[in-house]
């Protein structure tokens, strides 16, 4: 489905409507789109309405030739419109990565939207200023790297060792490259530049502010995101955390029954009746 959210086209898909089921929102990560999640959905019919949603400039939704437009103020606000006026609220929502900075900032601002909240491999931002400068630096890189040979760049963002998994079938590493590689190239780099981990906002010092159920989820053997994470879990008050043994940075995709159940158990039992 299309819709116009201030000004920008954006593109989501409600893959079920069954009344007597919660809504679950999911929110890719960079790169992207809500194709990332389509060999879950099936599994995920029997508890929730799964709906993706293509994040700004991603997928099938327009982006913006200004940088600036993909800040986290602007596609916060452009999220909780589509959320508040298109969807059924109060619905769980699920973040990887990106989408998970971008979850956890919808939360913090509209808690009323939200009835549980999954973040997975994801962080609340960077303290130190040189780190962030430094982070900046390196998404500056980066997007120069993407206009001038987009190609080079998805093969070796690829290669990071992030995404480094024998979990991952050939046919979802073909599918999730498939959709690496059809995205808008200047779109992409403006993502990095206004929505980069370097420049979006440390929210470290609200979690606490967080009070409806949050589920922590990261792979075993992505050690900076399950220290983050751990470190997230500390002022989260109402908060769970997994580390899936095996898993790299990719859980959703690398150890998808284990992530599936996990979903499954966490939206069960915080349904509001």
């Amino acid at each position: 489905m299309k819709v116009k959210v201030r000004g920008i086209e954006y593109s989501y898909t409600l893959h079920q409507e069954n009344s007597d089921l919660p809504y679950l929102v999911l929110l890719h990560g960079f790169l992207g789109s809500g194709k990332s999640f389509e060999s879950l959905l099936t599994r995920m019919s029997d508890y929730c309405n799964p709906i993706t949603i293509d994040l700004l400039g991603h997928g099938e939704t327009e982006g913006s030739e200004m940088h600036y437009r993909f800040s986290f103020r602007e596609q916060s606000a452009d999220l909780i419109k589509l959320i508040s006026e298109q969807l059924q609220s109060p619905l769980f929502l699920h973040g990887y990565s990106m989408g998970g900075r971008l979850a956890k900032g919808i939360a913090l601002q509209r808690p009323d939207l939200i009835q549980g909240l999954i973040l997975e491999s994801t962080t609340f931002g960077i303290e130190n200023e040189q780190e962030r400068q430094a982070r900046q630096a390196l998404d500056g890189r980066r997007a120069d790297s993407i206009m001038g040979n987009y190609r080079q760049f998805v093969d070796e963002w690829a290669k990071l060792p992030l995404f480094e998994s024998k979990l991952v079938s050939e046919d979802a590493i073909k599918h999730i490259s498939n959709i690496q590689k059809n995205q808008n190239p200047t779109w992409m780099g403006n993502s990095l530049l206004g929505f980069g981990t370097g420049t979006m906002p440390c929210f470290k010092d609200q979690l606490d502010q967080l009070k409806m159920p949050i589920m922590l989820i990261a792979g075993e053997k992505d050690q900076k995101f399950c220290h983050i994470m751990q470190s997230m879990q500390k002022h989260l008050s109402n908060s769970i955390f997994h580390i899936i043994k095996g898993a790299n940075h990719r859980v959703h995709l690398e150890c998808p029954s284990e992530f599936v159940l996990k979903l499954h158990q966490f939206i069960t039992s915080n349904t509001l009746p």
